[in-house]
């Protein structure tokens, strides 16, 4: 039985909006595009997400790489505040979770200092019943060890825990450990439906 569902943050319950925010900052749809390749989606910020890189260093590190883009690199992480922001399902969808009795947990990857700069304004968390993030722990998906951690910290069984997230092999890995795995997409609206179906599958 499926006592737990457990989600990512980012693209789930918040848009990750990096390529927006470049956009309304008045860069380039083309330098966006190459910004999104060569810094946001790289093994440097996995390791911001691992909390074994500097934050405060993110910038100068990418505009010594890329000193053509050195203005839009600055805005963006002069910016970084608004990078995210929570989806209009997500509180409704913890709600309605909550009320057919079900415990909730965040586990992200997540850099510390973003984590904290960020997770205050998450309201929907007041809600939640407990949360890993990846930056403070130094652990991150998809290493299996994380999903171990959230296990141990707060008593859970792995069998009786739904994980959500937007990447495959991130749901993966939680099976690796007992969980069971759904992949949605809060960029694509996530109905509280689908997750109590599959929820109730076990």
């Amino acid at each position: 039985m499926i006592k737990n569902i457990v989600f990512d943050v980012g693209n789930v319950l918040v848009h990750f909006r990096w390529r927006e925010l470049m956009i309304d900052l008045g860069t380039s749809e083309e330098t966006a595009d190459f910004l999104g390749k060569n810094m946001v989606l790289t093994e440097f910020w996995d390791r911001l997400d691992l909390g074994v890189e500097d934050e405060d260093k993110a910038c100068e590190h990418f505009t010594e790489l890329f000193p053509q883009y050195k203005k839009d690199i600055e805005m963006f992480w002069k910016n970084i505040p608004d990078v995210v922001r929570t989806f209009d399902h997500t509180l409704p969808l913890i709600k309605t979770l909550k009320a057919a009795g079900y415990k909730v947990y965040l586990l992200s990857n997540y850099p510390p200092k973003l984590s904290d700069l960020h997770w205050p304004g998450f309201t929907f968390r007041k809600l939640t019943d407990g949360e890993v993030i990846s930056g403070k722990e130094k652990i991150a998906k998809p290493d299996p060890a994380i999903f171990r951690l959230l296990c141990e910290r707060y008593g859970l069984e792995p069998s009786e825990c739904l994980f959500i997230d937007d990447r495959k092999k991130n749901t993966d890995a939680a099976e690796l450990v007992g969980m069971k795995g759904l992949v949605l997409d809060g960029r694509e609206g996530i109905d509280s439906g689908i997750i109590l179906k599959e929820a109730k599958k076990y």
